[in-house]
């Protein structure tokens, strides 16, 4: 399977599942395990991909603060605990989009694709949504309600952007083999 269809597919599992309260949030491990599954295909794929090292230490600590936070009493301190703290446990994971998203852009801009201004949009939203959150928390501006869920729509597009152009040679798909020429000999 191509590197970015396993992003995609560990970002889908992440987003759009939740562990009922009295349960270990498995989904949110795995999904992680699966993002950092495709990264390091994508690496692997891609050994010019730029932010190589800042990637993989992102997606790393993204698994650590999953396993960390999947126990239910974990979950239920977080839900109590300041805004200032949710903030700082999304930041690997949002990190690490925001940079996949400055790399893949910087791919694609390289080999001219058209697509590849939609990974600066997504990258843009998501960092858009963490500043959002720290005036909104930090300093109370008030205004900037419901300005983080571009982030969500960040996300989202990310998702989207990993699953459509997952096959594209700038994006660590194996180029696909050519059709035999029907000459059968060796």
């Amino acid at each position: 399977m191509k590197p970015l269809y396993w992003i995609a597919i560990g970002l889908a599992v992440v987003v759009f599942t939740a562990a009922p309260d009295d349960k270990y949030d498995v989904s949110e491990v795995l999904g992680c395990l699966l993002v950092l599954v495709g990264y390091v295909r994508l690496v692997r794929a891609a050994p010019d991909l730029p932010l190589r090292l800042t990637l993989g230490y992102l997606a790393v600590l993204s698994l650590i603060v999953a396993a960390v936070l999947s126990p239910p009493d974990a979950r239920a301190w977080l839900d109590d605990a300041d805004p200032a703290v949710v903030w700082a446990s999304s930041l690997p994971a949002l990190g690490f989009q925001a940079a996949l998203c400055h790399a893949l852009g910087t791919r694609a801009r390289e080999a001219r694709a058209r697509s590849g201004w939609w990974w600066f949009v997504a990258e843009t939203a998501i960092l858009v949504s963490l500043v959002a959150n720290v005036l909104y928390n930090g300093a109370g501006w008030q205004w900037l309600y419901g300005v983080g869920t571009v982030g969500l729509a960040g996300v989202l597009l990310v998702i989207a952007l990993c699953a459509l152009l997952g096959s594209a040679p700038w994006a660590g798909a194996e180029p696909a083999e050519s059709e035999p020429s029907g000459d059968l000999s060796p």
